[in-house]
């Protein structure tokens, strides 16, 4: 099981993020920095609601 992360400055104090969920994160940051924009269409596909 993956080791889960407590996170203090969530509105939920009882929330853990595990390691996918920080690589995740960290990855997003890096696309805002990099400028990269996706559309409502292109989320829905990546995120398999579509």
């Amino acid at each position: 099981m993956p080791q889960l992360v407590k996170k203090t400055k969530m509105c939920n104090p009882d929330a853990f993020l595990d390691e996918q969920d920080l690589k995740d994160i960290a990855e997003s940051q890096e696309a805002v920095r990099q400028g990269r924009v996706y559309t409502h269409e292109e989320v829905g596909k990546i995120l398999g609601f579509r």
